[in-house]
């Protein structure tokens, strides 16, 4: 909740506020150069901050007014990152991270589990990753839970759970964004098409979002494409697999275009075997951006080829994509996509003060996709400073 004061503090310019005895900053971030794609905005101006807020965003504002003051000399001041696709139920699957250490190193503020958990494992979200970590938290819950009969007809069962799923699903909607589903032979088996049927009518009939996780047929692209739906997101879009969205040739394979324009969300979802450079240049060289960046972050590919977000980001920058086109795809665009904490993924007044400080590094770079296929970038994006509702987030020894 924003205080009174403060939105009186935002309705006059920094120094009027100060000079007549308003409350004092918490923070305030001096001399950097604001880069907010999601309201097209780059420029040099100072960022105070009080309550968990963005109070103001000056040319300049006294550093006297502050509790704290940082300076960003030489820095990009960004929207805090938003990284939709990762593995943070940290302790309760084996894969996952925990999401605070990295957050603070990365600059990313906000959080997206893509499926470590199922209907019987939602509270334990809350309770041990929501409600610790002074990141932001959501996730996605996969569709099935765990079968614990070998002899139980698998369709009939994850059908039968359907409802379960969904009332899980609505009842913590403040933290679940929807339902993953895994499609791909390799996940599934045969049975992959027919959960992805089941999530499809699931998402119709309780208004859930899907996102769906693509790697090996069958099922065939154009059928997954089928069933998606405006607001549903496809994840791993730029992988090698037989189930992606290029064919041999390297053209968007049937149904992919057509997906996009009725609404359905490609993501990157880089992970250990899901981002290719060859895949990634030719789908951009076609006009195919990604609509979202992220990085499908788990132990296994945290020491690489993933490392972290601006890792991520520094491989589309390479690619040939503007900054602000790459920064827009790991804050405003994700954050619409969550569409739970008003201002999210920029930085106005009364936004949270969710920020990452970032710098742009240039020299010889290696950056390496998920078939180990290195490249040689002239620049990178490095994260130098973390701050999530209002506080700097430390590291942790």
């Amino acid at each position: 909740m924003i205080r009174r004061d403060l939105l009186r503090a935002l309705a006059a310019p920094a120094g009027a506020a100060l000079a007549q005895g308003a409350p004092r900053y918490d923070l305030l971030i001096q001399n950097g150069e604001v880069v907010d794609p999601g309201r097209a905005f780059r420029g040099r101006r100072d960022v105070a901050v009080l309550d968990g807020h963005i109070a103001a965003i000056e040319p300049k504002i006294p550093a006297e007014g502050a509790l704290e003051v940082i300076d960003a000399r030489g820095l990009l001041v960004a929207p805090g990152l938003i990284d939709l696709h990762t593995h943070c139920y940290h302790g309760a699957t084996g894969l996952s991270i925990e999401a605070d250490p990295i957050a603070a190193r990365s600059g990313v503020t906000t959080w997206v589990d893509a499926g470590s958990f199922g209907l019987d494992q939602v509270e334990g979200f809350r309770r041990f990753v929501v409600a610790p970590q002074q990141a932001r938290v959501f996730g996605y819950m996969h569709l099935y839970p765990n079968l614990r009969n070998p002899d139980v007809d698998v369709v009939q069962y994850v059908r039968s759970e359907m409802k379960r799923t969904a009332e899980a699903a609505l009842k913590n909607r403040d933290i679940i964004l929807g339902v993953k589903v895994y499609v791909g032979a390799n996940m599934n088996g045969r049975y992959s098409l027919d959960f992805l049927k089941i999530a499809r009518e699931l998402g119709d009939r309780f208004k859930l979002p899907l996102m769906a996780h693509i790697s090996f047929a069958p099922p065939e692209t154009p059928e997954v494409m089928e069933l998606m739906r405006p607001g549903d997101v496809v994840t791993h879009c730029f992988n090698t697999h037989t189930l992606g969205i290029l064919d041999s040739s390297g053209n968007l394979k049937p149904g992919v275009k057509e997906a996009r324009a009725r609404g359905v969300l490609f993501d990157v979802g880089h992970g250990a075997g899901s981002f290719n450079f060859s895949v990634a240049r030719r789908a951009l060289d076609a006009g195919f951006l990604p609509d979202t960046i992220s990085t499908d972050l788990y132990n296994v590919n945290l020491a690489g080829p993933v490392y972290d977000m601006p890792t991520t980001l520094s491989k589309f920058l390479h690619l040939g994509m503007s900054l602000e086109d790459v920064l827009v795809r790991a804050t405003a665009r994700p954050a619409r996509v969550i569409s739970r904490v008003p201002g999210l993924g920029t930085l106005e007044a009364g936004s949270p003060a969710d920020i990452s400080l970032l710098a742009i590094e240039e020299g010889q770079f290696q950056l390496v996709d998920s078939q180990k296929n290195s490249v040689t970038a002239a620049k990178r994006i490095v994260s130098r400073l973390t701050i999530s509702r209002g506080r700097r987030l430390a590291a942790r020894l």
